[in-house]
Formats: structure tokens, sequence, C-alpha cells
């Protein structure tokens, strides 16, 4: 009977002795790494939006039950809690592995490089020990009850915040970005050594690019990045005191345009000649053509200089119907309403991301508004500091703006949209090496996840362009290929 009881008593004290070594390890490997862990809880589906709290919290309380555990007659009471905290930790990775695509592992030391299922393992292995030192600790033989509504307390509470989280994320998210691991990476580049040349579109699996230093030359690239080709474009006419000449994919077609000009030029892809089509009808900042005839326009109105976005259904002619409702002033309607156009084909959706506010608008084929939509930052005003030169009349930028969104790119349902501001819970070292590409569902209106592009050889992202694909980056002299993972595949809408 000594025996036995000598017994038990060793099994309970090795029992705790594990929890001991486990709850100060993994506190004070969160402690010695805190910015890491915050960061990456932070980043989490479940926690992101409590990050601050649970930092603390979490190791607060593996403190506190290592303590209890360690103190003989607070022992008892310290199983208990280590019970719940152990069945907190289980039902989280459980729905991290079931409900969520993605999370960073936060639990610091050697636990942090176990895989997640290995994880869910080694969490119900110290939870049955947890039980046995109970069951061992007390005579009482009616326990079921007591430790299930234990357990089931833990995952209770777990499940509520991942519900309560996500809800809120979906409605308003506070500027903290997803970053699954399979949405996207490099996987291949070539040195274009120059660098001057800007994405144009793609065409049967060619990339074309343009050239500004050099506007009539293209080069042309397999998407797997085998061959490359150039090509010189061909005009027609000559006779323009160009100031700054773009060129434009709308394949079969390409364009040749200054709207300062102004003049449209139009050719076929396969022969690299142009034509004039329109000259001297109306002037224009940017312009994204729809068809062979058809052309969303962004001009200014005569008076004011204010930016207005207009339709043009024969670009031949001077006739454009204007919109002066779909962008809106907040400070001046010149700088403060500047942004990026896209167009899906596949939705038939003009989409118009402003440069300096957190909001971009979606109007159909007609240009008539379907909705305003926010990016995940939280600047809703435009941050600008102008002066207006007493000669000239002119207004102009007194200080470097604070940009929000730069450039953008948008294929069937997904806009990419690259962010030069940091979130909430991201590191600082790898915004020295990195810049952010935030992705949204122009159907469902919402933000889907992020990820970062990596400076090539300290060259930052300057240009990119999304196909179905893969997406492809112009960082200084390089072009990039960055192919999607899984978790950004299955965000395309399939019966596009």
């Amino acid at each position: 009977m000594k025996f036995q009881l000598n017994f038990k008593s060793i099994i309970t004290e090795l029992i705790c002795l594990l929890y001991i070594l486990l709850f100060v390890y993994a506190a004070m490997s969160k402690l010695l790494d805190f910015e890491n862990f915050q960061t990456q809880l932070g980043q989490s589906p479940i926690l992101s939006l409590y990050a601050d709290f649970f930092s603390i919290s979490v190791i607060v309380l593996e403190l506190v039950m290592a303590t209890l555990i360690s103190i003989p007659r607070l022992r008892y009471l310290g199983l208990w809690g280590a019970l719940v905290l152990m069945s907190m930790f289980t039902a989280y990775i459980v729905i991290i592995l079931n409900f969520s695509s993605f999370v960073p592992c936060s639990c610091g030391g050697i636990l942090e490089k176990l895989g997640w299922r290995a994880h869910l393992i080694f969490n119900l292995g110290f939870i049955f020990l947890a039980i046995a030192a109970i069951k061992l600790k007390t005579k009482n033989n009616r326990l079921v009850i007591p430790i299930a509504t234990a357990v089931l307390s833990g995952v209770i509470f777990i499940t509520a915040v991942f519900l309560f989280s996500e809800d809120i994320m979906e409605k308003e998210n506070p500027f903290i970005r997803r970053f699954p691991n399979a949405s996207a990476a490099k996987i291949d580049r070539i040195d274009l050594r120059n660098s001057s040349y800007y994405i144009i579109g793609n065409h049967k699996d060619k990339i074309y690019l343009a050239n500004r230093l050099a506007p009539l030359q293209i080069l042309e690239v397999d998407s797997d990045f085998k061959n490359k080709r150039s090509h010189t474009i061909s005009l027609d006419r000559e006779n323009f005191k160009f100031r700054a000449v773009e060129v434009r994919l709308n394949p079969p077609y390409f364009y040749v345009i200054d709207g300062s000009v102004p003049v449209i030029y139009i050719g076929l892809i396969s022969a690299w000649k142009a034509k004039v089509v329109s000259t001297g009808k109306f002037r224009f900042s940017d312009i994204i053509f729809n068809d062979n005839k058809q052309a969303f326009v962004r001009a200014q109105k005569q008076y004011t200089g204010e930016n207005i976005l207009g339709l043009s259904k024969d670009y031949a002619s001077s006739e454009i119907k204007y919109n002066p409702h779909l962008l809106e002033k907040q400070i001046d309607g010149i700088f403060d309403t500047d942004g990026t156009m896209q167009y899906s084909r596949s939705l038939r959706k003009l989409i118009y991301v402003y440069y300096y506010r957190n909001e971009y608008i979606a109007a159909d084929e007609n240009l008539k508004l379907q909705y305003r939509s926010n990016t995940i930052d939280t600047t809703s005003r435009a941050k600008l500091k102008l002066v207006k030169l007493k000669q000239s009349g002119d207004t102009k930028l007194a200080a470097p703006p604070y940009m929000v969104n730069r450039h953008t790119t948008l294929c069937d349902n997904l806009l990419f949209v690259n962010s030069l501001l940091r979130g909430r819970y991201e590191g600082n070292d790898v915004w020295k090496h990195a810049t952010a590409v935030d992705v949204y569902d122009i159907v469902k209106q919402r933000y889907v996840l992020s990820f970062y592009v990596y400076d090539e050889e300290g060259l930052r992202m300057n240009n990119f362009f999304a196909t179905g694909s893969a997406m492809y980056i112009i960082s200084g002299h390089y072009l990039l290929k960055y192919g999607y993972g899984k978790n950004l595949k299955s965000k395309f809408k399939s019966d596009l």
C-alpha cells in the first residue's frame, strides 16, 4: 500500500515537474523575443485584434501556473489551471487546422519548430497528464463532469474569441494584415539591364514591357522567362510635340498615347505598326482602353483643373461623357483625387484607387457608380500640404505627400494594391527590405490577404502586373515572377 502511494506521488511529481519546465521555458522564450511573439499574435486569424492583451496575459498565466504547481499546497489548483490553459491552446490549434488558412507559430523556442499537427498531439499529451495528476491528487472519483467542464470552458473561450475577432475583421479591419504562408513567392527573375522599363500587359503567354527612355521600344518576354525579343513601334505620323509618350496594351491591339499633345495611335500587336486615330480631340492624364473604340479617361476640369473621370464611346471623336460625382474632393480636387485606374474586362468594372486616402471606387462600363469601398489602412482623409504660387496661380505640393496606395493592378475579381503604410504588428526589419501588396476581392468588396515583395538586390518594386497565373514585377533593372500559392489561387472567382 505504501509502495502504491509512493508510486502515485512520484508520477504526480514528475508530471508537475514537466508542467513547470514547459510553462517556464515557454514564457521565457516569449519574453526574450517579445516583439516577434507579439507580431506573430498580431497576424493570427484568432488573436490579432487582442494581440496586445494576449501577448502579456499568456506569459503571465504560464508563469502563474508554473508557480502554483511548484507550491505543494497550491499544486492541485495549479493543475486545474494548467488543464484549462492547455485546453485553450489545443482549441486554438484545432481552429487553425480546420477553420483558418494560416497562422504564424507563437510558442517560442524549440516548440516553434513543431508542425501544427505535432503541436496538437503534444498539447493533447499534456492535457492527459494534467487529468492523470488531478486524479492522482484526489480520492474523489466523480471527476468526469468537473474535468469536462474545465476542458469545455477553455474550448468555448477560444472559439468565442475566434468568432468575435472574425466578425470585427470582416466589418472593420483595424489595419491588421493577414499573411498566409501559401500566397505568393518569387519563382524566377531576369536581368533587364535597364531600370526604365514598365509592364504594359500580357498576351498569349507573353509579357510586354515598354521603356520610358525609349518609348517606341517594346520588350517581349516569355512567361517562363526563357526567351525575349525586342520590337520597335513604327508610327505613321511623328510631327507632334511629344511630352509624355506611353504605350498601353489591350490585346490584340496596342496604343501609343500622349495626353498632353493630345494624340492616340492604335496598332496590332502582331505588326507593331501604329496609326493616328485621335489628335487634338481631348486632353487626358490617364486613359484605359476598353475595346478598339471605347475608353475611360481621367481629365481636368477646364477652369479649376480638378480631376474628373469620363467615358469616350469613340475616342476618334471629341465627345466624352463625364461623371462629375465619382471623384470626391477633400482639399483641392487635384492632388487629393489623384490615383490609379484599372479595368476588369471579365467583370466589365472600372476601379479607381486614390493615392492619398484609404478608398477605391467601382464603376460599371457606363461609368455609373456601383460602390465605394476602403483599403485596410486608416487614412480616410488625404494628408497633403499645398501652396498656391502667386505668379502663375498654380497649386503645388509644399511637402512630400503622405502616400497610402501606390501601384495597383487588377486581374478578374482581385485588386492588388501596393501599400506604403506599415500595419499593426508588422516588424520593422521586414519593411526595411520589402513592400506590402494587399489583395481585395472587388466582387465581395472585402480584403482578402497580403504578401510581401522583397527588394531585389536592394532595389524596391516600382511596377507590377497581375495575370491569372502569376504576378510580374519590376524591381530596378530586374523583372521578377511571383507565383501564386493555393491561398491566393483559391481567391480568384472561378466562374469568370
